[in-house]
C-alpha cells in the first residue's frame, strides 16, 4: 500500500472521515503519542546550530537527496527522505568522507521511494555515473532502519493537517474551498520550512498547527483570531512551543517593503476583538513584534 504524509498510521480507517467523532479522539491521540518517536534527537538541532561543519554536511545530503529524487517528481517522496536523514544523522556519528554522505542520501530516498511506490526496486534510482551498487545501497538500507528502529511510516506535520482544520468554524460560502487553499498554502509552506534548521526543535504537530495559522492569516485575516483560539484549546498543543514556532515562521519570511499600505499584521489582529470569538474562552497567540508580512496573490475570504 502506498504511504501518504497525511496518513502515516497502518489503520487507514481511521482517516476515512473527519466528521466521526471517534476520529477526533482516536486518531489525533494516537498520533500526539507517537510523533515524538518520529523526530530527530534532542542534541541534533544543537550540533547543527553551533557546528559549520554538521551544517554544511547536511546541507550537501539534502541537495543530493533533492539530486536524487527530482526524477520522481513527487515532493512528499523529498520530504520523507530528508526526515529519514535527520533522524538516522541526529542517531549516528556524522561522516566525514563526501562519498559515505553520498550513500546515504541515496539510500533514504531509496527508502522512500519504496514507501510511495511500493513496486520500485534499487535499478530504478537514477545512479548514473555513480559507482554504488545496488549491494552496497541495500547494505546501507538495513543500517538506516535499525537506526530508525523500523519506524518507516514518519509522523510529519501533513500528518495533523486535517484534524486541525477540522476544528475551524468557516463562515464563507464556499467552506470546501477555502479548506482546500488553506491546506495547500500550508502544505507548500511545510516543504519549505524543512531545509530550515530552526524547525527541527519543534514537534510535527506545533509546525502543522503553527503553519496554517500562518497560512489562514494570508487568506482570511478576519478569522485569524477564531482560528487560533480553536487550535490554542486543542489540549494537545503547547500553547508556549506554538508560539514559539509561529514567530519563527514570521521571522522567516519578512519582506522589506509596505504591506499593500496597511501596517495591520497578524499580531495586530490578534490584539482585537471580534464578536465573532467572544465566547471563544482561551488564549490566543500574541507577539511583542509585527513583523510586516509577505505580499500574496492568494485570494482573500
Amino acid at each position: 500500500m502506498e504511504f501518504h504524509l497525511e496518513h502515516p498510521l497502518s489503520h487507514s480507517s481511521l482517516h476515512n472521515n473527519f466528521n466521526d467523532d471517534t476520529d477526533y479522539e482516536t486518531l489525533p491521540h494516537s498520533l500526539f503519542l507517537v510523533e515524538f518517536q518520529h523526530m530527530p534527537s534532542s542534541h541534533y538541532f544543537h550540533s547543527l546550530k553551533s557546528s559549520a561543519f554538521l551544517l554544511s554536511n547536511r546541507n550537501q545530503a539534502i541537495s543530493s537527496i533533492t539530486q536524487y529524487s527530482r526524477k520522481f517528481d513527487d515532493p512528499s517522496l523529498t520530504y520523507l527522505a530528508v526526515n529519514y536523514l535527520d533522524r538516522f544523522l541526529s542517531s549516528e556519528d556524522m561522516p566525514s568522507k563526501p562519498w559515505i554522505l553520498k550513500l546515504i542520501s541515496l539510500s533514504c530516498v531509496s527508502l522512500s521511494a519504496k514507501m510511495r511506490k511500493p513496486d520500485m526496486s534499487v535499478s530504478d534510482l537514477p545512479v548514473e555515473g555513480e559507482f554504488f551498487d545496488a549491494q552496497m545501497i541495500e547494505r546501507m538500507e538495513n543500517v538506516i532502519l535499525g537506526a530508525l528502529k523500523w519506524r518507516m511510516r514518519s509522523v510529519t506535520p501533513f500528518s495533523f493537517l486535517a484534524f486541525f482544520i477540522s476544528l475551524f468554524e468557516l463562515k464563507e460560502e464556499d467552506p470546501l474551498l477555502l479548506k482546500h487553499s488553506l491546506k495547500s498554502q500550508t502544505s507548500d509552506l511545510t516543504f519549505s520550512l524543512q531545509h530550515d534548521i530552526s524547525f527541527l526543535e519543534f514537534k510535527p504537530s506545533v509546525i502543522a498547527g503553527a503553519a496554517l495559522l500562518f497560512a489562514s492569516f494570508e487568506l482570511c485575516p478576519l478569522q485569524f483570531p477564531c482560528f487560533s483560539n480553536r487550535i490554542n484549546q486543542c489540549t494537545y498543543v503547547n500553547k508556549d512551543e506554538l508560539m514559539e514556532c509561529y514567530k519563527a515562521i514570521q521571522e522567516r519570511d519578512i519582506i522589506v517593503g509596505e504591506n499593500e499600505g496597511s501596517t495591520e499584521t497578524a499580531v495586530n489582529v490578534l490584539d482585537q476583538q471580534f464578536s465573532s470569538c467572544e465566547s471563544d474562552k482561551s488564549i490566543t497567540i500574541t507577539a511583542s513584534s509585527s513583523p510586516k508580512r509577505r505580499k500574496t496573490s492568494t485570494r482573500r475570504y
